[in-house]
């Protein structure tokens, strides 16, 4: 039987970035995403998907909110305190800041002993749209950060965060992550896992944001 320790590490390697309905073309999918059972009566919805040049799917999670979009996206984008909701995640922080809306940010998963911790680079980007939603693409940037003893670093990783206002104080919260963990993992393991990363961290993000 799996060891049910590793089920929040391997979810969370598969993204380990501190994160819509696009997917950059190297992660192209060749199947339709397939709906995941997830707890009985839970806000939060799960797809997985193949991806064409992969051993990793990539998974969408999507929940709504009881707060504005606003409070959502100021969330999203306090970096340090990822660590506090964003599954698995140990270590987080913001390396550079580009503009307002565009920086590149640090995070760390963390691994029982004996798999290695996984860090990431990630260039994150927001942009509000004409229909007043907003899209905060990722796409990761390994090589702008120096590599950090016992740790692996994701190599590829394309993914969003897609923030919809449902009205004033309601907003519909999509996660998609499409990456490549490295070092050895085995996909058929990882996979497996997919459905606890987006679960556990849109629950996470909705229980911290109903209760201010």
């Amino acid at each position: 039987m799996m060891n049910r320790k590793l089920r929040p590490l391997l979810a969370g390697m598969l993204i380990s970035a501190s994160l819509s309905y696009i997917v950059c073309p190297s992660y192209a999918a060749t199947a339709d995403w397939q709906v995941q059972e997830v707890e009985e009566g839970s806000p939060v919805q799960v797809w997985t998907k193949e991806v064409q040049g992969s051993n990793f799917k990539a998974f969408r999670g999507s929940v709504e909110i009881n707060a504005p979009l606003k409070s959502v996206l100021q969330t999203i984008h306090q970096t340090d305190k990822l660590p506090e909701w964003y599954h698995n995640t140990i270590e987080a922080k913001k390396l550079k800041s580009i503009s307002e809306d565009e920086s590149i940010n640090y995070s760390v998963t963390h691994a029982p002993w004996p798999v290695s911790n996984r860090d990431s680079v990630v260039h994150s980007t927001t942009k509000h749209q004409a229909d007043g939603s907003v899209l905060i693409t990722l796409q990761a940037e390994p090589n702008a950060y120096p590599p950090q003893e016992g740790r692996i670093r994701i190599s590829k990783l394309d993914g969003s965060w897609k923030l919809q206002p449902i009205d004033d104080n309601h907003t519909k919260v999509t996660l998609q992550i499409a990456a490549e963990p490295g070092g050895e993992i085995p996909s058929w393991l990882a996979n497996a896992m997919v459905v606890d990363m987006p679960f556990n961290t849109l629950n996470n993000l909705k229980q911290r944001l109903e209760k201010k």
